[in-house]
């Protein structure tokens, strides 16, 4: 709202100051502080623009460099041709992940299957050779 105020406010003194620059080079000052105000508004209008296309180009170069940083994570996969050359491939998990061989030139899919895995903890300071450990099923 502030601020809404205060670009009202710089530009009625515009149209005010601009009028009465015109009407004491003998012109009106109706014409003036119209004039002030088509000045104001193509200097604002520009100046907006100008920000705006900074942002959008800066928001493209953070997307850049947001999908080359998810280029780094990838894997290394062995072609299913004959000759078996192995190439590191970027993966991309929301994308069909696809390469082309060095070697035969042909278009492979890469298939990211998860698996899982039970998390276990490791026994430390156990003496391991006490057979009454394992007796009691104290492992």
């Amino acid at each position: 709202m502030l601020k809404v105020a205060i670009q009202l406010s710089s530009f009625l003194v515009l149209c005010i100051f601009s009028g009465i620059a015109f009407a004491k080079l003998g012109f009106n000052f109706y014409l003036g502080a119209v004039v002030g105000g088509a000045i104001q508004y193509i200097f604002t209008y520009a100046i907006n623009s100008f920000v705006q296309t900074y942002a959008s180009l800066k928001n493209k170069e953070l997307e850049n460099e947001r999908i080359k940083q998810f280029s780094l994570q990838g894997m290394e996969v062995e072609c299913p041709c004959s000759k078996k050359v192995k190439d590191f491939v970027p993966i991309v998990l929301n994308t069909q992940n696809k390469y082309k061989c060095k070697e035969c030139q042909k278009l492979i899919s890469v298939y990211v299957t998860p698996a899982t895995a039970l998390v276990t903890e490791p026994l430390i300071n156990t003496d391991i050779t006490d057979p009454k450990i394992i007796e009691n099923n104290e492992l």
